[in-house]
């Protein structure tokens, strides 16, 4: 079969190489990859992994062999999935029955490939925060895949959504995806209008986090999944315990642990429903071959596109 692996001197850092079938486990399903979704992080992953490092955390397939132990779903089942050991860019891929979920008749692999990484974290982020009925609620780099969906699923929740950009011409496009005030900044200094927040969900990090932990509210929590801008921060800890009440809560996030608490399958088939239901929108936009991967992996880490990117296995 042929899947994509790292390759850092490639365009967008990546290639494809000649490889054997994956023999599953007796708790995983072979699954025949239909469609995949890139994201951000991954990819800037792939930049310093060693030549040859296979790739991929979203897959969107059909089941080709079913799991020995009897815990999946049969052949020719449509499947979506969390790629746990980060090998999903494939023709073919071996995944525990606890990291997918059966894809109702109604919603398309495009749809259903943006949901593990982006619409996981951003429903395990957002379920952090509690008593969200009638606060607000921050959401940073909100142009991007996770902050799309944490907007949607935090005004589910009963929170009026503030989202952080960038670009001011990218005010309408968040409202339109839940947003019901936008701050423009990168400092975070413009977020104090609307505060306080009972949540802040960062992906952004650096100095950002920083300055927006002072707005959080009594009990307030940020939880920070990404760290786009960089790792370092300066933090007052009198935010955190002299300001305002105190009570507040610093929460670092990785997937790779969250779905520990709720399995990757029990999250994405909530997910799938609200997709069903109509009440959650997925924002595509390019989907396009796998052969085309090399130049979309280079566009998004370069931010040309906003939302997700999904590509086809053909």
């Amino acid at each position: 079969m042929r899947r994509l692996v790292s390759s850092p001197d490639a365009v967008g850092n990546l290639t494809f190489q000649d490889t054997e079938v994956p023999t599953p486990k007796a708790n995983e399903c072979l699954i025949r990859v239909k469609a995949f979704s890139m994201n951000r992080g991954e990819l800037k992953r792939s930049q310093n992994d060693p030549l040859g490092t296979p790739i991929g955390w979203d897959v969107v397939g059909v089941v080709e062999q079913t799991a020995q132990d009897g815990s999946g779903p049969p052949i020719g089942t449509k499947i979506v999935a969390l790629s746990i050991r980060s090998e999903g860019w494939a023709e073919y891929v071996a995944i525990s029955t606890r990291f997918l979920a059966i894809i109702p008749q109604s919603i398309s692999h495009t749809d259903a490939a943006t949901l593990p990484v982006a619409g996981l974290t951003a429903l395990y982020a957002v379920e952090k925060g509690s008593r969200l009925l009638g606060s607000r609620v921050l959401i940073t780099g909100a142009t991007g895949g996770v902050g799309l969906f944490a907007m949607q699923l935090a005004r589910m929740m009963g929170a009026s959504v503030v989202a952080q950009i960038r670009q001011p011409a990218q005010e309408a496009f968040v409202r339109d995806y839940g947003a019901d005030e936008v701050v423009v900044t990168e400092t975070g200094q413009e977020a104090e209008q609307f505060a306080p927040y009972r949540l802040i969900v960062d992906g952004v990090g650096g100095e950002l986090v920083g300055k927006l932990t002072a707005f959080l509210a009594q009990g307030g929590t940020c939880v920070c999944y990404g760290s786009s801008s960089g790792n370092e921060m300066k933090l007052s800890l009198a935010d955190f315990y002299f300001e305002n009440g105190g009570q507040r809560t610093l929460y670092g996030f990785t997937l790779y642990t969250e779905v520990e608490l709720e399995s990757a399958s029990s999250g994405l088939a909530r997910l799938l429903r609200l997709v069903e239901q109509g009440r959650l929108k997925t924002h595509i936009d390019r989907a396009v071959s796998w052969r085309e991967a090399d130049v979309t992996s280079a566009d998004l880490i370069g931010r040309r596109f906003s939302g997700k990117a999904v590509l086809h296995v053909d």
